[in-house]
């Protein structure tokens, strides 16, 4: 099958082949692989290339991809691959980053699991290779580059596909115990609720990432609301559809709330008072300076992060809600793909 890639060069930046510090950062999404050579000096992207997941691919296929996109990247680039100090890999899931593996990820196959990327990408290039948790990289670059620069407490949460989130304290990365700290988005807000992509029920994820909302949109159109997405999005109201193939993009979410569409509008805010609440169970459990909210999903809705903001605010405790400080992800969409880099230039 043929493959189309979306691929760029940074031309200000004089090339790429100038001998500085250069890694390769892989963002591993629900719906997307997104991979960048990055500048390590300056956090400078100097060449990407972009593919889509599916939630159908095997542990073969998802490698494939991965090699796939990396191949793009740097030869975008016009890069060996040994002129990179390192690959570096942010998977949407639960990762065992000692061992480089991905242990599952309820946005893709269920039958991707205990996959090797770390060793599969030492393997194929002949550099070191690191794994981390989506997020926890993108806390990496945003600490580096983006809205963390010179902000020892800050916590993260990006809403795409799922909801994640990584917690910095002290100007570290909080881990946990087994790698997980920080997933936002399989806190509990409605006990007993909608059955979350990982088998809980009530998480947040299920009522505040772009496959919730996808849901909730098709269930409305299937049972008559108006909405312009019947144009813009037909596919949605289709009995084969199904919310992890990401129908309804960001770019889409984007145009229906300009136009004041009465159904997205109603949806994004019950995401955003969803979103809210459980950002108000962070802040009172960790006290945070600042929270970067990021993603696909926040990028194009305004909305959605206001709204999130408010009710953040009026849920959590007095001081705290008054202290924190919210703002936007400074490196946007790439800050998957920096952070990756950086994790990859530190071993």
């Amino acid at each position: 099958m043929l493959e189309c890639w979306t691929i760029s060069i940074d031309r200000e930046a004089g090339g790429v082949t100038m001998a500085r510090k250069r890694a390769l950062g892989i963002d591993f999404g629900g719906t997307k692989l997104l991979a960048a050579v990055v500048d390590l000096e300056s956090g400078e992207v100097l060449a990407t290339a972009k593919k889509r997941t599916s939630a159908k691919d095997d542990s073969a296929a998802i490698l494939e991809r991965i090699t796939g996109v990396a191949d793009a990247a740097i030869e975008a680039a016009k890069l060996n691959p040994k002129q990179l100090l390192g690959i570096g890999v942010g998977a949407a899931g639960q990762v065992d980053s000692d061992a480089g593996v991905l242990l599952g990820t309820p946005n893709l196959s269920q039958a991707v699991v205990n996959l090797p990327i770390a060793a599969a990408l030492r393997k194929r290039y002949g550099v070191p290779a690191a794994l981390r948790n989506d997020v926890q990289v993108a806390a990496a670059g945003e600490q580096a580059f983006g809205a963390g620069k010179g902000i020892s407490e800050f916590v993260c949460c990006f809403v795409g596909t799922g909801i994640g989130g990584a917690v910095v304290t002290g100007g570290k990365l909080v881990t946990g115990a087994s790698g997980s700290a920080g997933e936002i988005g399989h806190i509990v807000v409605d006990s007993g609720g909608r059955i979350c992509g990982c088998g809980g029920r009530g998480h947040l994820e299920s009522y505040a990432s772009r496959t919730a909302i996808t849901f909730s949109l098709m269930g409305d159109l299937k049972r008559g609301r108006e909405s312009i997405l019947r144009e813009l999005a037909p596919e949605l109201s289709s009995a084969a559809m199904w919310p992890e193939s990401g129908a309804v993009r960001s770019r889409v979410l984007q145009q229906a709330l300009e136009t004041g569409d009465p159904l997205v509008t109603e949806t994004i805010s019950e995401a955003g008072r969803y979103l809210g609440i459980g950002l108000a169970s962070v802040i009172n459990l960790l006290n945070p300076r600042r929270i970067i909210l990021g993603g696909g999903v926040i990028e194009a809705a305004d909305m959605l992060f206001d709204i999130a903001v408010e009710y953040a605010r009026r849920e959590a405790l007095a001081a705290p809600g008054r202290s924190v400080e919210f703002v936007k992800a400074g490196l946007g969409d790439h800050a998957g793909v920096v952070g990756a880099a950086i994790v990859a230039s530190r071993g």
